[in-house]
């Protein structure tokens, strides 16, 4: 995929290998790796998964997931038996973008010229094992420059959030990522930071006003 940065797909399923996390959704190929809701979303909800597993493993992309291998293997002995004559690399199937369907086509060994009735049974085999399963290798995380919010912080168990003043430590407040709060891209992380901070500063304005008037 090194070679098709800014190439998107509008839905695909992306699962971490050997794990139960997997999501679907729209998927961008970046010229550093893949990116877009699908992925944001398995690094959101794995990231203590991730963090366990120091950053690495096997990230498996299924470019088609309204099918699985008990669907996708006969529809290949039909199409094939339909259409010949057609050059595989020449006829995007799945609505996929003409460049990622030629790489995965190239990749499973078949050449740019070869027809569909001149594929070895080898070779088809491994178009459908790419379409259903591309094997990504993740590789540590990125920079905090990069990353829209961090998992972690402290217990909402310790926090009063009527007033976000600690449980602990009375006169001390929280607010945004120290808490352990984040969610999934779209907004949800700026305004559980624009709500917590409107909530201690409330909180703190009404505890200064009272010590004032006595």
């Amino acid at each position: 995929l090194r070679e098709l940065p800014g190439v998107s797909v509008p839905h695909a399923r992306v699962v971490l290998a050997g794990e139960k996390l997997q999501y679907e959704g729209p998927l961008l190929v970046t010229h550093w790796g893949v990116s877009g809701p699908a992925v944001l979303k398995l690094s959101a909800w794995g990231a203590r998964r991730l963090h366990e597993l120091s950053y690495h493993g096997t990230a498996l992309i299924n470019w088609t997931p309204a099918h699985t291998d008990e669907t996708l293997r006969p529809w290949a002995q039909q199409f094939r038996a339909d259409n010949g004559k057609k050059q595989v690399a020449g006829h995007p199937q799945f609505g996929l973008p003409t460049r990622l369907w030629r790489t995965l086509v190239l990749e499973a060994g078949i050449g740019p010229e070869t027809r569909w009735s001149e594929v070895p049974a080898k070779a088809q085999n491994r178009l459908l094992e790419l379409l259903l399963r591309t094997p990504l290798q993740v590789q540590g995380k990125t920079t905090h420059k990069d990353e829209f919010v961090t998992c972690g912080g402290i217990p909402l168990a310790e926090v009063n959030f009527k007033t976000m003043e600690s449980r602990r430590l009375p006169g001390l407040y929280f607010a945004g990522e120290v808490l352990d709060v984040d969610g999934i891209t779209g907004g949800f992380n700026f305004q559980a930071a624009w709500t917590t901070g409107f909530l201690a500063g409330q909180a703190m304005a009404a505890t200064t006003v009272g010590q004032l008037a006595k």
